[in-house]
């Protein structure tokens, strides 16, 4: 008589749990569109597809930079091309156009990335670095994402 009483309330018990955990795990899982409030521009699920004929899209780039506050940055980035030819010669060579994005941002000091001033300072430097190493004439570059974290 003890034991199936027992039995009875410690079934209810684990059904009470797992009905809970069901509930928790929905909670956890629903979006409700809120952004962390270290993200400086919206994530890349509502980024739309650009307009611009001659924009290319970088994978998304996770690095470990060298800075006194912060240990990793996660970048989506954009580069708008100055012309439809140097858009394809930038696709047909865009592993190595990564691998050089991904070492220079590996190498450079990164204190001051958190401002806008110093994300103006990146992309002015990558440009450069991108016009100096492989020829072609990159207009701006879009950071449709940028996370830095300690």
């Amino acid at each position: 008589m003890f034991n199936e009483r027992l039995l009875k309330i410690s079934l209810t018990f684990i059904a009470i749990l797992i009905l809970l955990g069901i509930i928790m795990i929905n909670y956890a899982l629903h979006d409700d569109g809120t952004r962390s409030s270290y993200e400086n521009v919206s994530s890349t699920k509502s980024v739309k597809a650009s307009n611009n004929a001659n924009e290319v899209s970088l994978d998304t780039v996770y690095i470990n930079i060298k800075s006194s506050k912060y240990k990793i940055l996660k970048a989506d980035m954009a580069l708008q091309m100055k012309s439809a030819q140097d858009k394809k010669a930038l696709q047909g060579n865009m592993q190595n156009v990564r691998n050089a994005v991904l070492r220079y941002l590996n190498e450079m000091e990164a204190n001051g990335l958190e401002t806008n001033k110093g994300k103006d300072r990146l992309k002015e430097e990558l440009i450069y670095m991108l016009e100096g190493s492989f020829g072609y004439e990159v207009e701006t570059i879009y950071f449709k994402n940028f996370i830095l974290s300690p």
